[in-house]
């Protein structure tokens, strides 16, 4: 029988015209259709999937474009070489796509038959999504019976995430990140026979398409605690093959800023991260309505941080030295790490805007950390925000959620006690200089390159822009704040250049 939440389930689907359709096409053709993958495994997980993973014993591309012109949504095909779908649903009730597949190696025999849902289970990845139902169990009259071949429930309940065979992971590369992964991302074990079996293979990564394997580490890193994972990742040596340069990172010793060694202050960052976009509510008094929540809340922009906070100390290895008293420096780290990092986003294909933003926080990520001592020191100016504002832009929030999480990784005897306190100081004050007076003033421009051109007899071109950009900078600074104030600011620069 079938667990009380399963029917739960059951009764969303009922409520789903799409699905009852594909039901009832299927039935029309003679086909039996199983729910299979991660969305049985979220079911008997009991989360409510997006999503619903089907198997055809049939002709899953047929049985697609069929629901599609019957209107329930657009068919949209994925990979015809297995048979594989995608119906986008129009007007749901919880399920927003429908996934079809055929049953691999299915043969001539009678369609459903029980030896072709289990041969294609048996050639699945691991055991939780080895797992099928008959889709008429829950839609129509079909028996409820589980079909397990490989153990996937009872993994299911022991909470292990384990390989249905290795020649799984022979088959697609893949299946090696994806079993950290998963781990990661169900909160599993991973199974000790899996974990030897993945870490044996993880050179065929190197031929693995590198858009398959950056949406895995982003998954990875997406996960409520990525950190163990990534751990695992490093000691089986899945790192030096996907991203030597984060490999190099470990046991990089640190100075006494620090208690940990570049790897191991990365991980601690990458944590502290995740607990702050697990919790945001818990910033609300440090941070209000600051501009920086949306950070914790959109998901492009969490991306961001994922990538920054993971990468924001790639430079070090490189740029360790020691001085005469056997004190350790990074001198240009950030700087060092800004160069790899765009090298790097171009290996695992990262999109272009997602690989500057993370460029720009790696690059800029020490400067809210030196900003500390000029501010408890009350010397923080409006022209030190301004420049910070107009190399940051719209990146600034997101800078300095980086930092806090930088600085709680920290635990060195050097690290002020109150340091992440102050650092939450700072970052409202610069907030609200940049609210209050730089972002206004750069928004309402004193001069224009008509005013240069036509006012100064400056012809077009490129200085125009930069004399621009300057005058910027000096009203957001509060140098100039009104139009005669430019042009004289101009005139001086102006007579200073020669004319």
């Amino acid at each position: 029988m079938l667990p009380p939440y399963v029917f739960a389930y059951a009764e969303t689907l009922k409520a789903e015209p799409a699905v009852l359709a594909l039901a009832a096409l299927a039935r029309q053709g003679g086909m039996s259709l199983w729910i299979t993958g991660g969305t049985l495994r979220d079911i008997l997980l009991t989360r409510w999937p997006a999503d619903l993973d089907v198997a055809v014993a049939g002709d899953a591309m047929a049985l697609g474009r069929a629901l599609a012109a019957a209107g329930h949504g657009s068919f949209v095909p994925l990979d015809a070489t297995t048979g594989t779908a995608r119906v986008a649903l129009r007007g749901t009730q919880g399920i927003q796509w429908i996934d079809l597949v055929d049953l691999r190696g299915q043969t001539g025999g009678p369609a459903g038959t029980s030896p072709a849902i289990e041969a294609d289970l048996a050639a699945r990845d691991f055991t939780v999504n080895a797992i099928a139902l008959p889709l008429e169990a829950l839609v129509g009259s079909a028996p409820d019976t589980f079909i397990d071949p490989t153990g996937g429930r009872p993994d299911l309940h022991r909470r292990v995430l384990r390989m249905v065979s290795a020649q799984g992971l022979d088959d697609d590369p893949l299946r090696v990140l994806r079993a950290y992964r998963f781990a990661a991302t169900l909160g599993f074990e991973l199974e000790a026979g899996t974990r030897k079996a993945a870490a044996a293979r993880v050179k065929g990564l190197a031929r693995v398409a590198a858009e398959r394997v950056r949406h895995e580490l982003d998954r990875l890193l997406a996960a409520p605690r990525p950190a163990p994972a990534l751990s695992m990742l490093m000691e089986d040596g899945v790192l030096e093959v996907l991203v030597p340069e984060l490999a190099a990172c470990r046991g990089v010793a640190q100075n006494h800023y620090h208690h940990l060694d570049v790897w191991e202050h990365t991980l601690e960052a990458v944590s502290q991260l995740a607990e702050m976009v697990a919790n945001p509510g818990a910033l609300m008094d440090d941070i209000g309505d600051s501009d920086a929540l949306p950070w914790l809340h959109q998901e492009e922009l969490r991306e961001t941080l994922r990538w920054a906070t993971l990468f924001h100390d790639i430079g070090k290895p490189g740029c360790r030295t020691e001085d005469a008293d056997g004190v350790t420096h990074f001198y240009g780290h950030h700087i060092a790490g800004a160069e790899q990092f765009p090298v790097i986003g171009a290996r695992l294909r990262l999109p272009g805007r997602l690989t500057r933003r993370v460029t720009r926080l790696i690059r800029h990520h020490l400067r809210p950390l030196h900003l500390l001592r000029v501010h408890a020191e009350g010397k923080l100016t409006r022209p030190t925000v301004a420049r910070l504002h107009r190399d940051l832009g719209d990146d600034l929030p997101g800078l300095f959620l980086l930092a806090r999480a930088d600085l709680a990784a920290r635990r060195g005897v050097a690290k002020a006690t109150d340091a992440d306190t102050r650092l939450v100081a700072l970052h409202r004050e610069v907030e609200a200089l940049v609210r209050d007076h730089i972002a206004p003033a750069v928004a309402t421009p004193l001069l224009t390159g008509h005013d240069l051109m036509h006012h100064f007899g400056l012809p077009e071109g490129r200085r125009i822009g930069r004399l621009l950009g300057a005058l910027r900078m000096a009203q957001a600074a509060g140098e100039v704040n009104d139009r005669g104030q430019a042009e004289a600011w101009l005139r001086q620069k102006l007579a200073e250049s020669g004319g």
